[in-house]
């Protein structure tokens, strides 16, 4: 990124001077009309003139950023030149900002989706100027001033709607959020984050008691955005977490308002909201209070998808539109809601009964209650519901599941009741490790290329190999019951005598029927084995993506363990 070194403040003043002459001169027909509705031929005009207005200011952002800081009225008329020195020149940096920022939030205005949208380019384009010339400053300023009309909109209109300037502006910022991102500036993200929160403190957000899906989406996207790759010392994250519960509210209002035409963009509100509990659930160190606020809040607002069947078709996968949450098939859609909504319950009830609170195993019993009188093939049935997640939900489940607070040994020094104890006796029973990981490797057919791709995946390759590097370590810990292992195609008979223990009977499945067994060890074995060789040439071809040698060691100590055919 270009600098102006010390002495250059004045040529730094001119070229701010020039670009807001420029606009004022290029948008004031337009905006001097202070209204908010045009004829098609203005709307036409107006299209043109931001988009060469928007080309003019890359062309600028180029030219400085290659290190032409010439002189920035040599390029202007003669006849222009006098004009703009004696109108305009006079103005601070700080100035230009506030009024270019002025003139185009005005246009934001307008009843035309796509004079917002050019409009909304245009100050990102602004923003990429100043940060080419990397002036911290003026981009607190440009920010500060975005979030002011954001903070005045808000007043003005308690309910925005989808064609306020609200939600064009806050589409801007995800917009120039992106962009910083993509420059790898890390001081330059930290002013926008920090101004942008200073910004949000002072939103009044009370006065929102309803908005549009569409503000409510944009606001979503960029919290997303934000959260997305962070930790804890982002500045954002609290005014986030803080905010969160209101999207529900809105969510629940617009859901009773809601016509079938909106019906889509609600399935995407639901997926972000979600996106955004799972994204600030590993950020924040959750505390009891707030476990449980977020458990009572899905348990109001996405029981439907907490409670439903798990046992429903999982066909039809190929009828969805990859990495998308806009389904063409229901059942997808409510798979995908469905498998956040559970990863969400249970890390929030693990962390309570983690923290020996009754209300999580309450929860888990409520749950599980509700599930094992549907369903007899649970364990199975659960795997199912993420195999076919594209992303690492899957590995984030296994990993959630292979690291439960009671597996641990300081389980023993816990002072439970009778119903604890067998909750306890229940998940250590439905969610053993090693009976997962058979499942698993029968879901993915035993096919070691599958858990290769997994692995050299750049979004599961992480997840993927802490999930294998567990399991081997706890496989060969308890090698016996790995090697002895049988998959019942039915119904599992292994849990039974517990599960009548725990739940009441009227909830008790009928085993009577449990026959055909096999033996998956073998399979088991020849997956692992194979894998451990392809991992092997890649390495050693240096193709494979990381250091693999942990993971290769524990392969070999599973090899040592192996029975010799």
């Amino acid at each position: 990124m270009s600098t102006i070194v010390s002495g250059d403040g004045e040529m730094l003043r001119l070229q701010y001077s020039r670009l807001c002459c420029f606009i004022h001169n290029s948008l004031h027909p337009f905006t001097a009309k202070s209204t908010e509705s045009i004829t098609k031929e203005q709307e036409k005009s107006l299209l043109i003139t931001l988009s060469q207005v928007s080309n003019q200011i890359k062309l600028w952002t180029d030219e400085f950023a290659s290190g032409d800081h010439g002189n920035p009225l040599n390029d202007i008329s003669s006849n222009s030149k006098s004009t703009i020195v004696s109108s305009i020149c006079h103005s601070s940096a700080s100035e230009c900002v506030l009024k270019i920022i002025n003139e185009l939030v005005f246009l934001l205005a307008i009843q035309s989706p796509y004079v917002r949208h050019l409009s909304g380019n245009v100050l990102v384009a602004i923003s990429k100027f100043v940060v080419s010339m990397s002036s911290e400053n003026h981009l607190k300023e440009f920010i500060k001033s975005l979030c002011l009309h954001f903070k005045l909109i808000i007043h003005k209109a308690i309910s925005p709607d989808h064609d306020s300037p609200a939600s064009s502006i806050i589409l801007v910022l995800r917009n120039i959020l992106k962009h910083l991102k993509h420059e790898e500036d890390d001081e330059i993200l930290e002013v926008y984050l920090n101004t942008l929160s200073s910004c949000l403190q002072d939103i009044p957000w009370e006065s929102c008691n309803t908005v549009s899906n569409e503000f409510c989406g944009h606001l979503l996207q960029l919290f997303c955005s934000i959260v997305s790759n962070s930790d804890d010392k982002n500045p954002m994250i609290l005014e986030i977490f803080n905010i969160f519960p209101r999207f529900l509210t809105w969510y629940q209002s617009n859901q009773k308002a809601e016509n079938h035409s909106y019906a889509r963009i609600s399935q995407y509100i639901q997926h972000k909201i979600l996106v955004l509990m799972m994204r600030l659930s590993s950020i924040i160190e959750l505390d009891c209070e707030m476990i449980v606020s977020w458990l009572n809040l899905i348990d109001k607002h996405f029981q439907d998808l907490l409670f439903e069947s798990l046992t429903q078709s999982h066909t039809n996968q190929d009828d969805c539109l990859k990495d998308s949450p806009f389904l063409l098939d229901e059942t997808c859609h409510h798979q995908h809601l469905q498998r956040r909504v559970v990863f969400l319950y249970l890390k929030c009830s693990f962390h309570l009964i983690r923290l020996q609170e009754t209300k999580g195993f309450i929860a888990i019993h409520e749950w599980l209650k509700n599930h094992l009188v549907k369903c007899n093939q649970f364990a199975e049935s659960f795997l199912q519901l993420y195999i076919h997640e594209v992303d690492d939900m899957l590995f984030e489940i296994l990993l959630l599941l292979t690291d439960m607070p009671f597996c641990h040994k300081q389980q023993k020094d816990w002072t439970l009741d009778v119903f604890e104890k067998d909750i306890i006796v229940l998940l250590l029973d439905i969610f053993d490790p090693v009976h997962l990981f058979h499942i698993f490797l029968s879901e993915i057919h035993y096919d070691h290329q599958v858990l290769l791709d997994y692995l050299i995946s750049k979004d599961t390759g992480a997840t993927c190999a802490e999930y294998l590097l567990r399991c081997l370590r706890i496989i060969c810990d308890k090698w016996d019951p790995f090697l002895n292992f049988s998959i019942c195609k039915e119904v599992g008979s292994q849990s039974s005598q517990k599960r009548r223990k725990v739940m009441n009977d009227s909830f008790e499945t009928d085993h009577k029927n449990q026959k055909s067994f096999n033996e998956p060890f073998h399979d088991a074995r020849d997956c692992l084995l194979l894998l451990k060789k392809s991992i092997e040439s890649l390495h050693h071809k240096n193709l494979f993506p990381y250091n693999p040698k942990v993971l290769l060691k524990r392969l070999t100590r599973f090899q040592e363990l192996c029975p010799r055919p």
